[in-house]
């Protein structure tokens, strides 16, 4: 697509929305208000889980017992020291009763107790629990057992009782929980953070409300379109956070580099004008970021697991909305507001802003090496600890919940009798029709040196389940080990047996995430180069940005790495100890950072790209270019760095190790790339930065005498030059 033909487009779209200004009003409104609707259901229609594909062994596994005798939950009854067993077995009496009553239960039986009976759980009984459904019935039924059995016995019993549930489905009902009170808690702090930062930038409630009312019109829209898709296809618990994190940072973004270019304008011409003229040039960059962030989020897609790739659906959609409302509201907003909006009281601080940027521009490009090396000496010392980062990415289990978990208290109590791996086996489904093999696969176990016991259970279909309980963590590396062992070992294979389980699970889930990270990089770069190529027309800058975004990249996750995983770091970032990375971490980050730091890209590079065409001048268009943008941009970079910090503030370890490496990557983009490498590179180039092939010179001719751009022309073919 030709970039005039693009600013010209803007300009006709920005003449339609200024003539039917109540219309798009009206249908703003209108589409907040059904977005709501969608958006408040959407809690209640997410189905927890989804990381490993379909199509693992775990997932095999998991759908092979839907429906057997097999416990999905426990129950652990704690009673006061010194009650009497008479008392114990009517309490457990009761609780067994409850939990029976709750739909979806179809067995309650106490778990026998495995020797040598552990004295610090002499007061805690473990009953199984098997359910219907799946793992997401088992999920719907640990919500009900949490929500009813504990006072039905409370009120049938003499004594105190503590009645906590467990197992895997307990496990990911909480994480929900969990998540959505983290997605509360980012809320309360990020927002009013964002409003302050955007009064001191504009100096104006006016001018600084209206990006922040763009962007969460826009994530009310956005969730509301995860929430009617939800009627149709599964949402993870994950699609809330990501989403919301993307659409307030994009959403708020977009406006203010809008609201900040009509004010500029307005200064000698009619609020209309500005519009019109910030659409044509603004407009146009927020548009070619807008779909390289799109983009850049559908890579995702790639990831074999429904968590990922409704994460992606979800950050797609409401960075939909924060494009169409930045660029059909807005400018009526702005335009219907005026002066309000315009009106600059504090023109002395912001030439003084912009002056120092322009000192600090001429400074950094008169000794660009010196500069360029630094900074790139810096970044690649920040990204060697990603390194390693294979070793550190793992899906742990509920010691990343928070201390005052109920689940993790379940865990604890039980693992006190039982130990944390008779909890959580292994287990292996031998198909009907090898059940003859069944004792080779129950020998095959028992001989692994990580394994206790094998017991075979005889399922209604007529396949087997092996329960093989380890010696280790469910979740340490000597039990996934012992599962690739199992997975491996000819008696296995030979039947067709699948081994599934929770540290099955959580390889799985790893394995489709982690390894789907190189595909979703090498997607992105081909898609920011690509789509750079045709919004700049240079084939230094295009470059230059991949590369920036890889050395980026590598430095945002090498900083999370020592943070995450050392104690040291842990105690910076308000952790309870060290975990390991989760895998939708890093893949997640991956892609957000991508597409922010390319946002950055067009809206810098399109400034000087501005001033090199009438001028002719690289240096001078560089300075020029970062005197105008650095307040905005690291304004910006403030505002998307309190909301990620908001994610930060997480109790859990996933969402806090997001909000953290996303706050790293924006804080690094927005000074060392924007602030020294990128006009440092692009120093060193000089008009090469401009070349493009074509049998017309790329170098812009000064204009003379001085004037304005002329309309219809744009970034890219700027770039190329007249």
């Amino acid at each position: 697509m030709e970039s005039s033909a693009v600013e010209s487009g803007m300009e006709r779209l920005t003449d339609v929305l200024l003539r039917h200004r109540r219309g798009v009003i009206a249908g703003w409104v209108v589409l907040c208000l059904v977005g709501a609707f969608f958006a408040a259901g959407l809690p209640g229609r997410i189905v927890s889980g989804g990381e490993a594909p379909d199509s693992s062994q775990s997932e095999v596994v998991a759908r092979g017992l839907a429906d057997s005798p097999l416990p999905s939950l426990f129950l652990t009854v704690r009673v006061p020291e010194g009650t009497s067993t008479a008392v114990q077995e009517e309490v457990t009496a009761a609780v067994a009763a409850a939990a029976g009553r709750v739909d979806g239960v179809t067995h309650v039986r106490p778990r026998p107790l495995a020797p040598p009976e552990r004295p610090e759980g002499e007061r805690v009984t473990v009953l199984d629990v098997s359910t219907s459904g799946g793992t997401d019935g088992a999920i719907e039924v640990a919500r009900d057992l949490k929500t009813t059995v504990p006072d039905t016995v409370g009120d049938a019993v003499a004594v105190e009782v503590a009645v906590e549930v467990g197992g895997f489905g307990a496990y990911r009902a909480e994480l929900t929980t969990e998540s959505q009170q983290d997605l509360a808690r980012a809320e309360r702090f990020g927002i009013p953070i964002v409003l302050v930062v955007l009064l001191l930038t504009f100096g104006s409630l006016w001018a600084a409300g209206m990006p922040l009312a763009i962007a969460l019109s826009a994530l009310v829209m956005g969730l509301g379109s995860v929430g009617a898709l939800a009627y149709v296809l599964p949402m993870s618990d994950f699609v809330t956070n990501a989403a919301t994190m993307i659409g307030l940072a994009l959403g708020v973004d977009y406006a203010l580099f809008l609201v900040q270019r009509v004010r500029e304008l307005a200064q000698d011409r009619p609020v209309d004008a500005a519009v019109r003229e910030a659409m044509r040039t603004t407009g146009t960059a927020v548009l070619w970021s807008g779909v390289t962030v799109l983009l850049a989020e559908a890579t995702l897609f790639l990831v074999d697991s429904r968590s990922i790739r409704s994460a992606a659906a979800g950050m797609v959609l409401v960075t939909l909305f924060a494009v169409l409302t930045s660029l059909v509201v807005a400018p009526v907003l702005i335009s219907m507001l005026g002066e309000r909006i315009t009106r600059v009281r504090r023109r002395a601080r912001s030439s003084a802003v912009g002056s120092r940027w322009e000192r600090w521009a001429r400074h950094v490009t008169r000794r660009a090496p010196v500069y360029l090396v630094a900074a790139v000496l810096v970044m690649v010392g920040l990204a060697l600890p990603s390194a390693g980062l294979a070793d550190k990415v793992n899906i742990s289990g509920t010691s990343t919940l928070p201390a005052a978990s109920s689940v993790r208290a379940a865990y604890e109590d039980a693992a006190l009798r039982y130990g944390a791996p008779a909890l959580s086996p292994a287990l292996v489904l031998v198909p009907a029709d090898a059940a003859a093999e069944v004792p080779d696969v129950v020998a095959a176990a028992t001989g692994d040196r990580a394994v206790a016991t094998a017991q075979p259970l005889p399922l209604p279909d007529g396949s087997t389940a092996v329960v093989v309980t380890g010696r280790f963590d469910p979740y340490s590396a000597d039990a996934r080990e012992m599962v690739q062992r199992l997975r491996a070992h000819p008696a296995v294979q030979g039947s067709g047996a699948a081994v599934g389980g929770e540290t099955a699970l959580s390889m799985d889930a790893t394995d489709a995430m982690f390894s789907g990270l190189p595909k979703v990089g090498l997607a992105l770069l081909v898609v920011v180069g690509i789509l750079l190529l045709a919004a700049l027309r240079s084939v230094f800058l295009p470059l230059k940005a991949v590369v920036l975004v890889v050395v980026s990249l590598g430095a945002s996750l090498g900083a999370l790495v020592l943070l995450a995983t050392t104690p040291l770091g842990a105690t910076l970032i308000g952790a309870d100890g060290p975990h390991d990375i989760h895998p939708i971490v890093p893949i997640t980050i991956v892609a957000i950072t991508v597409a922010l730091s390319t946002d950055y890209e067009v809206l810098l590079i399109s400034r000087i790209a501005e001033v090199y065409r009438r001028t002719g001048d690289n240096r001078g268009a560089i300075v020029e270019g970062l005197r105008h943008t650095g307040s905005v941009i690291n304004s910006a970079a403030v505002i998307m760095a309190a909301v990620f910090a908001g994610f930060a503030l997480a109790d859990l370890p996933p969402l806090k190790q997001l909000g953290v490496g996303l706050a790293i990557a924006v804080v690094l983009d927005a000074t060392l790339v924007r602030g020294v490498l990128v006009p440092a590179a692009m120093a060193i180039m000089g008009r090469g930065n401009w070349w493009w092939p074509s049998r017309r010179s790329p170098v812009a001719q000064p204009a003379s005498p001085p004037q304005l751009p002329e309309p219809g022309r744009e970034v890219a073919s700027a770039v190329a030059g007249s």
